[in-house]
């Protein structure tokens, strides 16, 4: 029988059709980029198709696909991608419309790095080794130590292995070789002549969206190549807990999202050679960092306990394995390693952000904000340091919003209301015509709404005299503000921001507010009290701080106060992979810092309840934003 395919445009790629399969994994297998925030799992309604040829040999429209689409569009033949199922052999034609591809996805790679004095985990020690003799018939093994030894003042156990390798290597240049160790203790290479100038590592930031990889060269410090990718585990969660659920309720679960990662991982290293011509055998430790579900994903952990009560990771000390352990195609002796965990929801990466900050050595008091599906944030100073989880949701990253996308090629991500005539003015991810709002778009839009009164404290879209054509019920009967129609834009889709989306932000800020109060009452500081507020990671660094600080999201400081790092944690990553001291400050640190779950707290509700009006029920605690505002916030 000849084979059957289900062919997408229009692009033309094609994937071989199985039933069973949903049209979001043929999608994935031809390679066709389809926008799903919520990984598939029928929430967002972003990945919606269009079956011109074939659609009898898919399943029913289901009722999620009834929750996200309209009567008009179910009638038109929209299916959700990640729900419709092929239920029988045979050819089929997709069409994926422009508002369902995902574009080019803006990715930060780079970050502040303090200096740090070299000191990496792996050195390399020249060695002239007295020949054998038969006056002196020592084994390699036993010559090689001893040399190691007088030469070093180093005793190292010889990683299993490199044996096979020592008595070709020290033969080959007489007896000249180059013997390389991690932590002074363990010999984990043995190479012909003088290789002691090439000494190569990688850092790894594994992100809940994003993976960037760092090559470093560990005789000077300095960073020679950077690449980045969306992190491939998308599609099988958004965030973190749909991919716990996901290892959970798939025997195999654990082993596919490791394996994603782990690909990729590999295909940013071969880049990174590639690009300065260098073998991946070069590279002879990798250090990484990740939330904790990230972590124990990586290394093959089960995050499965992570969900529940009492949420305790499986590891909170740093690991180091050898890289043929994960299959990370770098030195066979290599060595991956990582930073500590804090807690169950606050990995690596908020201890190597912590790092690059210099919060833990501040003398005034100081926050650490990274913002994203799981905002992490920390405060305190030299004496004391205090972190919490905040549960903020994916409606940064466009879940739950109508048109929300991630910050790729024509997100909206700024926008400016005239409030006199409202008219809108936007700018987008690469300028191109506007086909969705991002998390710094719609942090934007809903503080200018606020300011032109179209928003009230309460979060609700109120009718306004000037500028009504932009007001209007959505489909859904609730309100709706329009930021561009399908006339503005250049071409570019109708984006608007609904009652529904006003509402998402406001508990996705609520829950990031109600933990820095929190930190704050228990540190007995005030928001007035911070001397800096450290914004990491993509979201910082693009939002607007005004715009947060107007809506409630971030304290009311002095915008000088609010001191942009970048992705602080793949600078962390970069410190600990070129410094030993760093590591051992990272393992106090991940020790020192206390661990509040905010569930716990007594007050953790009625402080929630507060933060969900913008900027607070309580206006005292913004009086920037009462000022700015006036009437406004009273309504």
């Amino acid at each position: 029988m000849a084979e059957k395919f289900t062919r997408f445009q229009p692009s033309g790629s094609k994937a071989t059709s199985r039933p069973g399969a949903t049209l979001l994994e043929l999608a994935q297998e031809a390679g066709v980029s389809i926008e799903s925030v919520c990984g598939g799992s029928g929430k967002c309604g972003k990945c919606r198709v269009v079956p011109s040829s074939g659609a009898d040999r898919l399943s029913a429209i289901n009722d999620d696909e009834r929750r996200n689409l309209s009567t008009e569009e179910v009638d038109s033949g929209l299916r959700l991608a990640c729900q419709a199922h092929v239920v029988s052999e045979g050819d089929m034609v997709v069409a994926v419309p422009e508002g369902s591809r995902r574009g080019h996805h803006r990715l930060l790679e780079s970050g502040i790095e303090p200096s740090i004095a070299l000191s990496p985990a792996v050195s390399k020690v020249l060695l002239n080794i007295p020949p054998a003799t038969l006056a002196d018939i020592r084994a390699d093994d036993d010559r090689l130590i001893d040399m190691l030894n007088a030469e070093a003042s180093v005793i190292a156990n010889i990683t299993p292995g490199v044996h096979r390798r020592m008595p070709h290597a020290l033969r080959e240049k007489s007896w000249e070789a180059t013997a390389t160790l991690y932590m002074n203790e363990e010999l984990i290479g043995v190479d012909p002549g003088d290789t002691t100038s090439d000494l190569l590592g990688a850092a790894l930031d594994v992100g809940t969206t994003k993976i960037v990889a760092y090559l470093v060269d560990l005789t000077n410090g300095r960073t020679v190549g950077t690449e980045s990718r969306a992190n491939p585990q998308i599609p099988f969660g958004e965030d973190v807990m749909s991919r716990i659920t996901y290892c959970a309720k798939n025997q195999d679960g654990l082993e596919k999202l490791q394996k994603s990662v782990i690909d990729a991982i590999n295909s940013l290293i071969d880049r990174l050679c590639a690009n300065t011509e260098r073998s991946p055998d070069d590279i002879l430790e990798v250090v990484m960092v990740g939330n904790t579900a990230m972590h124990h994903i990586f290394f093959g952990i089960p995050p499965t306990h992570l969900a529940s009560a009492p949420y305790a990771p499986a590891v909170r000390r740093p690991l180091s394995v050898g890289s043929n352990h994960l299959g990370i195609d770098i030195y066979p002796f290599g060595r991956i390693s990582s930073l500590p965990n804090i807690a169950g929801f606050v990995g690596g990466d908020a201890v190597a952000v912590l790092m690059a900050s210099g919060l833990y050595d501040d003398e005034e008091i100081g926050m650490m904000i990274d913002i994203g599906t799981n905002t992490e944030i920390i405060a305190g100073n030299k004496t004391r340091l205090m972190s919490c989880s905040c549960a903020s949701g994916p409606a940064f990253e466009g879940a739950h919003i109508k048109h929300g996308m991630r910050a790729a090629t024509g997100a909206i991500e700024r926008v400016w209301i005239d409030p006199s005539t409202l008219d809108v003015h936007l700018r987008t991810v690469d300028d191109a015509p506007p086909k969705g709002i991002c998390g710094s778009g719609i942090v934007d839009a809903i503080s200018e709404m606020f300011k032109c009164g179209i928003v009230s404290s309460s979060g609700k879209i109120v009718p306004q005299s000037n500028g009504q054509e932009r007001i209007r019920d959505g489909s859904d009967g609730k309100p709706e503000f329009v930021l561009n129609t399908d006339e503005e834009g250049g071409g570019g889709l109708e984006v608007s921001v609904t009652q529904n989306d006003v509402q998402e932000i406001q508990l996705a800020k609520a829950a990031i507010f109600t933990g820095v109060s929190t930190l704050l009452r228990k540190l007995g500081a005030k928001c007035s009290d911070l001397s800096a507020v450290y914004a990491a990671g993509a979201f910082g660094t693009y939002v607007d701080a005004a715009s947060a600080i107007f809506i409630g999201m971030y304290p009311d400081v002095p915008l000088e106060r609010i001191k942009f790092i970048g992705n602080a944690a793949g600078s962390g990553a970069r410190m600990a992979l070129k410094s030993v001291e760093a590591r051992k400050l990272a393992d106090d640190l991940s020790r020192r810092v206390e661990y509040v779950e905010l569930a716990s707290e007594t007050d953790f509700q009625s402080e929630f309840a507060k933060a969900m009006f913008l900027p607070h029920r309580d206006v005292n605690r913004f009086p920037t934003v009462a000022r700015a505002a006036g009437q406004i916030v009273n309504r």
